[in-house]
């Protein structure tokens, strides 16, 4: 009966503190105010002083006097906060630097929390999130089971005092002590940096444990699962944790793994849950249960701006009120630890603007485009879902690059795939992604017309492990960390292949 009660009394909690208002007039309004609340907020710092943030009237002045910033413009900042120098970027003492994977770039960053950067805006955003979720199923009791969590970890301590930490590790080190109970494992055990000290352990606590909820990145969950049913042989995931009812997922996109997943349920009612949280903030979450459109958090202390992906180093940025639906946007913030119109990286698409509500559909860095195709992720990733279904295949990772032409050869993208379940005929698995591409993509079937600039893609099997071997090598296992899905030079794709024992 205490478990029920707490479920209760959480979920007035959230109605009260995280009412799911997500209507374009409150979003906006509330956009305008931290606007001006972060900009007051960081003025009086060094960089807000460099860029006169106090003379500002309004965003207008804002758009036109600050640049757009990527993560080398904060270099020279970076080196003095870690040296432990006050009032940097931010007028907050810097806590912890949230350390991003850098996996396609090889080059980690390195981005400042403070304290208000983990409760107002990380540790807001999930409460959002759960408020948004038990307010669309009200059966959800998240307090009432453990909750198997998959973190990175704590690297270092530096001279300063600032911790360097993967942002998953940051919030759990400061999960609020009421709610520490319901994670499993413990937090010392899941922020430890090692993954193959963390897979030995986590597997052995976590299969004896009443799992009711699992957070996490789905490929590194995969291989939990992976280790616990060589040890224990499950059938269904309900057959070992029969409580289970509820997957926290973001990281990578969930659709090639969806599939996969769904057979490893032993139950219909179960919740997949997007979230879209970043070491740079929290961004999003999923808007319903049947849908994977993310609502756009505009009230965890960011300022959003978008610019239009195509010939977007030559576009200006416009305030959320200007976005429209079907524009691809690169994504800006201007946050309270001293980010100022940061590119992070991803592009969005809106779906809607009453509400807010985008997908994700690719990366700056992660996007193909060496004859004129303009590839998005989220045409890889449709084109991968639907060929699998077709096949009855699952996938557990993949890269893609291009193949360049020469004067001997056409050019053709080259899928390097380690399933989890193969296709039994590769070949026409090949010929059906390739048709599939075509219908995502017209630049790519324009392209492919008559075999005019590209032959029909590649597919080339991978070894089991192989991409785990190659983050391995690279000191990249676990946390944040993934694998790069397009790129557009052959540099990651060819150290794969080799490694694969492919000529």
């Amino acid at each position: 009966m205490a478990l029920d009660l707490k479920n209760i009394l959480f979920r007035f909690y959230l109605k009260q503190f995280f009412p799911p208002d997500f209507s374009a007039t409150h979003s906006l309004k509330t956009q305008n105010k931290i606007f001006k609340k972060v900009i007051s907020h960081l003025s009086g710092t060094q960089l807000g002083r460099e860029f006169k943030l106090s003379a500002l009237k309004c965003y207008d002045d804002f758009r036109n006097s600050v640049p757009v910033t990527r993560y080398d413009f904060y270099d020279g900042y970076i080196e003095k906060v870690k040296a432990g120098e006050q009032n940097v970027m931010t007028p907050d003492r810097v806590l912890y630097f949230g350390k991003t994977a850098g996996t396609t770039s090889g080059k980690s960053k390195l981005i400042p929390i403070t304290r208000h950067t983990i409760y107002n805006t990380h540790l807001r955003g999930t409460f959002f999130g759960l408020s948004r979720l038990h307010s669309l199923d009200k059966t959800v009791d998240i307090l009432s089971h453990k909750n198997f969590v998959l973190t990175g970890g704590v690297y270092e301590k530096l001279s300063s005092g600032i911790t360097v930490a993967d942002i998953s590790a940051i919030l759990m080190l400061n999960v609020p002590l009421p709610f520490r109970t319901i994670y499993v494992p413990s937090v010392e055990l899941i922020t430890n940096p090692s993954w193959d000290y963390k897979l030995n352990k986590v597997a052995e606590i976590v299969s004896k444990a009443d799992v009711g909820t699992i957070s996490g990145i789905p490929t590194w969950h995969l291989a939990v699962m992976s280790k616990i049913r060589d040890e224990i042989h499950f059938d269904k995931l309900n057959n070992l944790w029969k409580n289970l009812r509820i997957f926290f997922h973001g990281g990578v996109s969930f659709e090639p793994y969806r599939k996969h997943f769904n057979e490893l349920l032993g139950r219909n009612d179960f919740i997949f849950y997007e979230v879209y949280n970043a070491t740079e903030g929290f961004f999003g979450i999923q808007a319903s249960l049947h849908e994977n459109d993310l609502l756009l958090l505009t009230d965890t202390g960011i300022f959003y701006e978008f610019i239009p992906f195509n010939n977007y180093d030559h576009t200006k940025a416009v305030p959320l009120s200007e976005v429209k639906v079907g524009i691809p946007y690169v994504l800006l913030i201007t946050t309270s630890n001293g980010l100022l119109r940061y590119e992070i990286g991803d592009v969005i698409t809106f779906t809607s603007s009453e509400p807010y509500k985008f997908k994700i559909t690719g990366r700056t860095q992660e996007y193909i485009n060496a004859f004129g195709e303009d590839l998005l992720l989220s045409n890889v990733e449709n084109a991968l879902m639907k060929t699998n279904t077709k096949f009855d295949c699952h996938i557990k990772e993949y890269t893609v690059a291009p193949l360049y032409i020469n004067i001997n050869a056409k050019g053709r993208m080259q899928f390097l795939i380690e399933f989890i379940k193969p296709p039994t005929n590769p070949e026409q698995y090949a010929l059906e992604l390739d048709q599939q591409l075509q219908k995502e993509n017209s630049n790519y079937a324009q392209k492919r017309n008559n075999d005019l600039a590209l032959t029909p893609l590649e597919i080339i099997i991978a070894q089991p492990g192989l991409f785990y071997k190659w983050l391995e090598l690279k000191g990249k296992l676990g946390g944040q960390n993934k694998i790069p899905r397009l790129v557009n030079n052959r540099k990651i794709i060819e150290e794969l292949v080799a490694l694969n024992g492919n000529k």
